[in-house]
């Protein structure tokens, strides 16, 4: 037991106090912060050279376009308008005038008009055409009022039920894209290491002092320490996060933190841990099998093939809501580690549905856990190169 001590601890802290892991953590901080960081210079950049200006001599035109955002009315002639375009102070500007009851808009850059500002000019511009058009018919009360008439419709929804499913597909999303990194990255990690240390004689110092079940037991347990560690530091930011912005009105009054701490349950993070070390231990078995360790990324590609199977699978699949396929895949070890959390998420899985595709997974992790470790031995002094199946058959006639 104390030698099994000794393996994890080295394990862990050797992984734990690399560089390569405090990049790894500290990567979505930074990524996060840079991205804000970035948007908000080029928010404040586009802000200023952004701008339209609108020249035009009809005074309702100037007045009904002011509440518009990104419009500029300090041009009173298109060529100082041209002037500030030259120097990037604008990005166009837009002629308005009136012809016959008609108005007539021009607008003049280099690039077309963004979306958001011409459907809000156009818009404006059609009331204003509206009105004109009426005051030019001259038409009675009674006309007026049936051209005012419009659709009467309304929508009776339930805005609390929307948050929470508006936050549900968020948190499956961000959940799912956060495994298929997270499994990509330590399956990796763990494949490369177990190939590297295969065959070396330090390796047989190690299984002459300590049994080699044991050595992968405490290797195995250090990694799932390390995983535990990578995302306790996620979940003490998120908190930390939460802590800081509590008390801002879209949190306060829209019940999104209320709405989180529901998506996310005791079975879904216990699920979590649990298929991470699954494909650990699968990534490690994969690993022992191949002579060399540059061959260790060929090894994997069975693993690979189930990682993006199953992110791309339930993205596929998750966007038509419940269905068959995700039941039956809810309890289907390794593709379950996306598809039950995605449905538990949802609400699409009740608890016990949660709770016996985890007592499967963590039956089955148990299980290959103890079955590979007992011809761990076998798989690591294995030099020769007999390739993944006769290397496997190997390792079973002297397991």
């Amino acid at each position: 037991m104390r030698n099994m001590w000794v393996v994890m601890k080295e394990t862990y802290l050797r992984h734990v106090k690399s560089w390569s892991f405090f990049f790894m953590v500290i990567s979505p901080f930074l990524f996060i912060g840079l991205s804000g960081g970035i948007g908000y210079l080029q928010g404040s950049s586009m802000a200023q050279s952004g701008k339209i200006a609108v020249v035009s001599t009809v005074p309702a035109v100037t007045d009904s376009l002011k509440s518009t955002n990104g419009l500029n009315f300090d041009y009173q002639d298109e060529a100082s308008a041209q002037a500030a375009i030259k120097d990037e102070k604008l990005k166009g500007y837009l002629t308005i005038d009136q012809e016959d009851s008609v108005l007539k808009a021009v607008y003049h850059g280099e690039t077309s008009l963004e979306i958001a500002i011409k459907l809000g000019v156009t818009s404006k511009l059609n009331e204003l055409q509206d009105q004109l058009n009426r005051s030019a018919a001259n038409l009675s009360q009674e006309q007026e009022k049936r051209l005012e008439q419009t659709v009467n419709f309304t929508e009776k929804i339930d805005e609390s039920k929307e948050n929470k499913k508006m936050i549900q597909t968020f948190a499956a999303a961000g959940l799912g894209l956060f495994l298929y990194m997270i499994l990509i990255t330590y399956a990796s990690v763990t494949a490369q290491e177990v190939a590297s240390e295969k065959g070396t004689k330090i390796m047989e110092v190690v299984f002459s002092s300590i049994r080699a079940s044991h050595y992968f037991y405490a290797r195995m347990l250090a990694l799932l320490l390390v995983i535990l560690t990578h995302i306790g530091i996620y979940v003490v930011g998120g908190l930390a996060a939460i802590l800081l912005f509590k008390d801002l009105p879209i949190l306060a009054q829209s019940g999104i933190l209320n709405h989180i701490g529901e998506a996310f349950s005791l079975n879904t993070l216990l699920f979590v841990l649990v298929s991470l070390f699954m494909y650990v231990v699968l990534a490690a078995f994969l690993g022992s099998m191949v002579s060399r360790p540059e061959d260790s990324g060929k090894a994997l590609s069975p693993l690979m093939i189930l990682i993006i199977g199953g992110f791309f699978g339930v993205t596929a699949l998750g966007a038509a809501g419940d269905n068959l396929i995700l039941k039956i895949g809810s309890y289907i070890p390794f593709i379950s580690t996306f598809f039950m959390p995605f449905r538990a998420i949802n609400g699409y899985a009740n608890g016990l549905e949660a709770w016996i595709s985890l007592a499967i997974t963590i039956a089955f992790a148990v299980t290959a856990t103890v079955f590979i470790g007992r011809m761990y031995a076998s798989l690591v002094l294995q030099t020769d190169d007999l390739g993944p199946w006769k290397t496997f058959k190997c390792a079973l006639s002297y397991k």
